[in-house]
């Protein structure tokens, strides 16, 4: 599968002044009680801990690392940009969808 990686400006001088070229994806869980598990896309610095659970892209010397669970005919365009919200620096990812876990609802019912 071939995924189309945009870098936007400022992002590489971001990740040097943090001494690292390596980022990956962290589908972290954002949702609620009433919703269940919610899954959105953080980006986080440095390497996986389970790398084995990612695929390495090479982008502008960097590499990113994205969780196999979420490539797909979905995922055709990935996007990092930098974004800056009242002077706090960090990095956001565009084009990996967020989702909900299915099993939560069937849970749910059994109560």
């Amino acid at each position: 599968m071939i995924i189309n990686i945009e870098i936007k400006q400022g992002v590489k001088e971001y990740l040097n002044s943090k001494q690292t070229r390596d980022i990956y994806i962290e589908m972290a869980n954002r949702g609620g009680c009433c919703s269940g598990p919610v899954f959105v896309p953080v980006v986080k610095l440095g390497k996986p801990t389970y790398s084995n659970m990612y695929a390495p892209f090479e982008k502008d010397e960097m590499t990113l690392y994205l969780p196999k669970k979420v490539i797909n005919k979905e995922t055709e365009n990935v996007t990092i940009k930098l974004r800056n919200f009242l002077g706090r620096k960090s990095l956001a990812v565009n084009g990996i969808l967020a989702y909900k876990e299915k099993t939560w609802d069937k849970d749910k019912k059994k109560y």
